[in-house]
């Protein structure tokens, strides 16, 4: 489903216009609960396109990532701090992280066999996002780049990867069966 969505901002005043593409409506009792799919600023044309991250990514991590990377590319550098550590809480969860707070769940994910880079990475992106919302502190554009920089290549190495290897499993296994069923 596409909705279009006007907005106004609240600093310029100025009308921004977005299309917004959910996943069927999730219905419970008489409302509609709408899961984003994909969310575009197409008025003004943004300065920066939100970057995107691969399919192969739960639903439920695209779409904080997705919410975090339209705030980094409107420059709003402390939400999209905050943004990137909630995809980073997300994946601890997708991954059955367990532990009392952020710090402890991601510190679970190296007994699950998650490689200590994608460890520290993940601290890392924790680190800014409390900063930014306990401290205030306002990371640079490039620090932030960094950090979901960061959290892309956790991505690749966690779900892309996987998939695309899986992927190619099927592909081979299909192609055994069909060399073995013709004549």
């Amino acid at each position: 489903m596409l909705f279009t969505i006007k907005l106004t901002c609240d600093h310029c005043s100025a009308n921004c216009l977005f299309l917004w593409t959910v996943v069927d409506p999730i219905k419970r009792d008489s409302s509609a609960r709408y899961e984003t799919d994909e969310l575009t600023q197409v008025y003004p044309e943004p300065e920066q396109k939100p970057r995107q991250i691969s399919s192969d990514a739960p639903s439920s991590v695209r779409e904080i990532f997705s919410e975090a990377a339209l705030a980094e590319a409107a420059g709003a550098y402390r939400l999209a701090g905050v943004g990137y550590r909630a995809v980073v809480e997300q994946i601890a969860k997708e991954q059955g992280a367990n532990g009392s707070n952020l710090y402890a769940r991601i510190a679970s994910l190296a007994a699950l066999g998650v490689s200590p880079n994608i460890v520290d990475a993940f601290h890392e992106a924790r680190v800014v996002g409390n900063d930014a919302v306990h401290d205030g502190l306002a990371y640079s554009s490039d620090e932030i780049a960094d950090i979901a920089e960061l959290i892309d290549e956790a991505l690749f190495v966690l779900y892309v990867q996987p998939a695309q290897r899986a992927r190619m499993a099927a592909a081979r296994a299909a192609r055994r069966q069909a060399a073995k069923s013709s004549p």
